[in-house]
């Protein structure tokens, strides 16, 4: 079972890898961050789909997930209490996996023309938090550790970000799956968000803030398209009871501090990683969240380029008919969309 350090004191994240492409001297590393409550096993039928395309896949657990190191009581401790050590913490062990995987693997540079080799770096719905770290916490990451990294780190995809990931206020009216009081327990709280999260929805087109569903459940939900098999390792609900109502409710004010320096700083888009490129990934039949989530991100990048402000290039791209398991029910159209994000 591959892991991989991240830290001095022994941490270690779990990972799947596709390996190195055959052949080729310029593929690109798609480095993978699923969300929360479900694991990087979401991501497993992408990993036959790399080498053609010359990819090399690699999926990570995050911490407290099967496989990853648990937080200790110190981290649970300013998790809850909605601390910004926290997050920088993820910065640093974000950094570090990359450039340890950079010195085991010997993986290839970004390319001169910055359309392929070096990481392609993916977070996955509350996921994307993690990996952001690192363009929202530049303190905490030493000089000698940038110069190291900056020739690997072509881009950032935000693949289905809700507006929780950036610390944006819920809409009026919107439905809440972990405050509905309907459900009570944490066991029964996620056992209800596993449908929510993974049905279909019908928003309006094009997408508003006014034209949300808001429905306490769509249509056709991803998890009933998974085995008992493929559920018992998809899903944990413990590691997100642990970790992931944290970051719903206390960490929010650290999260919208994060996303506002890493996408919307002008000094920092100049100044940090000023290469990285952003991509927004969303289905259209995804859940209000997701879909408030680009819709908010849209309207502030907008809003900020209107402002005669150099920030960091953000692309977005729609995926037809995707709802926020679109990599599990079509890993088709979904890479097809990841292609499109890496290659443009």
């Amino acid at each position: 079972m591959p892991t991989a350090p991240v830290d001095s004191k022994g941490t270690q994240l779990y990972f799947t890898d596709s390996g190195p492409v055959k052949g080729s001297t310029d593929y690109t590393t798609l480095v993978i961050y699923h969300g929360s409550a479900f694991t990087g096993d979401t991501f497993h039928k992408l990993l036959p789909f790399g080498a053609k395309d010359n990819v090399r896949l690699v999926i990570l657990n995050r911490r407290d997930y099967a496989g990853s190191t648990k937080y200790s009581e110190e981290e649970l401790a300013d998790l809850n209490a909605g601390r910004k050590v926290f997050m920088e913490r993820h910065a640093l062990e974000t950094a570090n996996f990359l450039l340890w995987f950079v010195e085991t693997e010997k993986v290839p540079k970004v390319s001169s023309d910055r359309k392929g080799g070096g990481f392609s770096v993916m977070g996955w719905s509350m996921g994307i938090a993690t990996p952001l770290a690192i363009l929202g916490h530049p303190e905490v990451i030493p000089k000698e550790m940038l110069s190291k990294l900056e020739p690997y780190f072509r881009q950032l995809i935000l693949f289905e970000p809700p507006h929780l990931t950036f610390g944006y206020e819920q809409p009026p009216g919107a439905y809440d799956a972990f405050t509905d009081p309907d459900y009570s327990t944490p066991e029964a709280i996620f056992n209800n968000f596993l449908y929510w999260v993974s049905s279909h929805y019908n928003h309006s087109d094009p997408p508003s803030a006014s034209g949300l569903d808001f429905s306490k459940r769509g249509t056709l939900p991803s998890v009933d398209n998974m085995t008992s098999e493929e559920m018992a390792a998809n899903f944990d609900p413990l590691a997100a009871t642990r970790t992931e109502f944290p970051m719903f409710f206390p960490m929010q004010p650290v999260l919208n501090t994060q996303s506002q320096k890493a996408l919307f700083d002008e000094e920092l888009a100049k100044t940090y990683l000023p290469n990285v490129e952003v991509v927004l990934m969303w289905g259209d039949k995804t859940t209000w969240c997701v879909m408030y989530g680009m819709i908010e991100t849209t309207r502030l990048h907008k809003q900020n380029l209107a402002d005669g402000k150099e920030i960091r290039p953000i692309r977005f791209i729609r995926i037809t008919g995707g709802n926020h398991f679109v990599h599990w029910d079509d890993p088709n159209t979904f890479w097809e969309a990841t292609l499109e994000a890496m290659n443009n």
